[in-house]
């Protein structure tokens, strides 16, 4: 009896483990089935534009220099001395250049030959050349600084450049001009996605073009013999342009 009661006992167990793993298969089944949603992502519109501004140089950089030649070394070296004594007194007397805007750029004594059929490289004797760049802020006496610095001494202008002193100040103007810019475009293309612009998601801002005046050799001379003629004359240095470049992502709605 009792062994009869206890085999009824353990398939009543055995039918309720059955159950219960049935139904946590069965569960299982059923979570699985289920499909999850992923969070989608936002609609975005990326574009590129520009901005520029064109400023009026407020600083100018003239590389000069003072030639001379001796029959010796020390002859040409001496005489360069004597004659950029004179370039120095103009810049630092008369028009108040401070130092700190006067570098020397370069010194150097070399021998100078001719050369002939006959006797071939002839040591013609030797030249002295002392090379300056000079930062100069009044651009409306430029040409009385080329004339003075002509007549002190100065026989050579290897370059004049215009720029400006404010690049960071006009930097911020042109970037603003550049967001502008590509507000207005993203805003046509998204509303010919019948979509409206939410707000910025990210911006790259690129290279800043910064396009001095330059003047190389031979237009320096032009302008050095220009000034010259006529002290009062200003040189016209013309504008710059700064520009930069910034790509902007935009969420839409």
């Amino acid at each position: 009896m009792k062994k009869s009661a206890l085999q009824v006992l353990s398939v009543v167990l055995a039918a309720a483990v059955i159950g219960w793993f049935g139904f946590v298969k069965g569960e299982g089944n059923e979570v699985s089935a289920e499909t999850s949603t992923a969070q989608t992502s936002p609609y975005t519109v990326t574009v590129g534009a520009s901005g520029s501004v064109m400023v009026e140089p407020d600083v100018a950089y003239l590389r000069l220099a003072v030639e001379t030649r001796g029959a010796k070394a020390s002859e040409a070296q001496q005489a360069n001395a004597k004659q950029f004594a004179g370039v120095e007194k103009v810049l630092y007397e008369t028009f108040g250049i401070a130092k700190k805007d006067v570098t020397t750029t370069g010194f150097d004594v070399q021998p100078e030959y001719d050369y002939t059929e006959k006797n071939g490289r002839v040591l013609k004797g030797y030249i002295a050349v002392h090379s300056i760049q000079v930062t100069y802020r009044k651009l409306p006496e430029i040409g009385k600084l080329f004339d003075a610095l002509t007549e002190s001494g100065a026989n050579r202008l290897d370059g004049v450049q215009f720029s400006t002193e404010k690049k960071e100040q006009y930097e911020l103007d042109a970037l603003k001009k550049a967001m502008e810019n590509a507000a207005a475009k993203a805003g046509v293309l998204a509303t010919s996605a019948n979509r409206q612009l939410k707000g910025v998601v990210n911006i790259v801002q690129g290279e800043v073009s910064n396009n001095p005046i330059l003047y190389a050799r031979e237009q320096a001379k032009v302008m050095m013999s220009d000034a010259a003629g006529s002290a009062a004359t200003s040189v016209q240095s013309g504008q710059i342009e700064i520009s930069t470049q910034v790509t902007v992502q935009y969420e839409m709605q």
